[in-house]
């Protein structure tokens, strides 16, 4: 049974990764196998529950409390629905990475999510070089999934479709993906430092990890893929560390003036803050700050800020002020995790989210380390830890695992990276 379990996660993470809009019966396939996956797990062994705390315990509540607010605001059944399906989904996964942690160890779990990840880092490599055979596997890959784009995604295809999605949908869920690669890539990295080969093969998948995010040009996911192992590499070689990084800075320093006479590069998103995305997230951070002011105890399951925003701004009582030329607020959602889980949840989601973070760090500096990256991306992105980032779900079970085994000298034990 336990091997099943294994071949349905990684055929879920298949399609979370890259068949993510291949639907069934109005659902994605691969809501269908991490419920599947669920059923299996608890008949297999439904002791694994009680093991999962504080998830459960944030989880519960959080669907109570979604439940009530989406009530008292009269939310469709069928947004209802829609939003406790998705904390469904989020439970089960890191259900499922903590089994599989418990049954196998981390090391088949992170062959298992590096494995699928990396071929999506290189063909997004390939993309930002104007491969054009990359571009055309992701086309094919795109013609086999049968549901159209979501009015969120086409509302930002003019910029964000034209960025390399490597072998995802388009560029966004591609970093969220490989940003989950690199922080169990840096676990593996911590576990055995003084193992030349591990530290080689490490550093090698790092790259290219880190060069499938650059070439997705998002420049929140950039910044936490660079602070992430450079933190994590300082603590643990600083006398290596320190003076490449400074060749590195004088490298890059040198490249960036001989490429700087090109108008080309100049406006490249890498280098310029001035692009419609970067110009319009002081509005939807504006409003969606507002929103929560307005109503601090939330708007129930599936809040929707675009939908909103026509009906909201025939009102005269808004806090801030807006220009005429500020119209984010009406083609994109706000951008940021923390807002969208405040819009749902209100104040208690905060709560909730800081009690959640503050358990799973238990104290260990590179799990901060972790987190504080994950925030660096999703503060800018959607999804994020509690969410509906699923790729980090996976992080944090492995998280929740390493704290029950209370471990404080070593990243994991030694006991869990072996293949069980």
């Amino acid at each position: 049974m336990r091997t099943l379990i294994l071949g349905l996660f990684a055929l879920h993470f298949i399609f979370l990764a890259y068949l993510n809009n291949v639907y069934l019966a109005g659902l994605p396939v691969r809501s269908f196998l991490i419920l599947l996956l669920g059923g299996l797990i608890f008949l297999q062994d439904h002791t694994v529950l009680a093991r999962l705390n504080p998830v459960n315990l944030v989880y519960a509540l959080l669907a109570i409390i979604g439940l009530i607010i989406s009530i008292l605001n009269d939310v469709p059944l069928a947004d209802i629905f829609n939003g406790v399906l998705k904390l469904l989904q989020s439970y089960l996964l890191i259900l499922a990475a903590y089994f599989i942690m418990e049954q196998y160890g981390f090391r088949t779990l992170a062959i298992v999510f590096i494995g699928i990840a990396l071929p999506s880092a290189l063909i997004g490599i390939l993309q930002g070089i104007n491969v054009e055979a990359a571009w055309q596997w992701h086309r094919n890959l795109m013609d086999i999934q049968n549901k159209e784009l979501s009015d969120e995604i086409l509302a930002q295809i003019t910029e964000v479709l034209m960025r390399p999605p490597g072998l995802a949908l388009y560029a966004i869920p591609q970093t969220y993906m490989l940003l989950a690669a690199i922080i169990l890539t840096l676990y593996a990295v911590l576990r055995r430092p003084h193992d030349q080969p591990i530290q080689l093969l490490g550093a090698g998948v790092l790259l290219i990890l880190a060069g499938g995010i650059f070439a997705s040009e998002t420049r929140s996911a950039m910044g936490a893929a660079l602070v992430m192992p450079a933190i994590i590499y300082l603590r643990l070689f600083p006398t290596k560390v320190i003076p490449l990084g400074i060749l590195l800075l004088i490298a890059g320093t040198i490249a960036f003036l001989s490429f700087g006479g090109h108008e080309a590069d100049v406006d490249s998103r890498l280098v310029s803050l001035d692009d419609a995305s970067a110009i319009g997230r002081s509005t939807l951070y504006k409003y969606g700050t507002e929103l929560f002011l307005q109503q601090p105890f939330g708007y129930g399951f599936n809040f929707d800020t675009v939908e909103y925003a026509t009906e909201y701004f025939v009102n005269e009582h808004n806090l801030f002020r807006y220009e005429p030329y500020e119209k984010a607020q009406y083609i994109v959602p706000v951008h940021n995790s923390i807002l969208n889980l405040i819009h749902t949840y209100g104040f208690a989601g905060l709560l909730l989210l800081g009690y959640y973070v503050f358990r799973l760090v238990g104290g260990s500096w590179y799990r901060a380390v972790f987190i504080i990256g994950a925030f660096l991306n999703s503060l800018f992105h959607n999804a994020g830890i509690l969410s509906n980032d699923l790729f980090m779900d996976i992080v944090l079970a492995v998280m929740l695992f390493e704290t029950n085994r209370q471990q404080t000298m070593t990243p994991i034990s030694q006991g869990a990276m072996q293949t069980a």
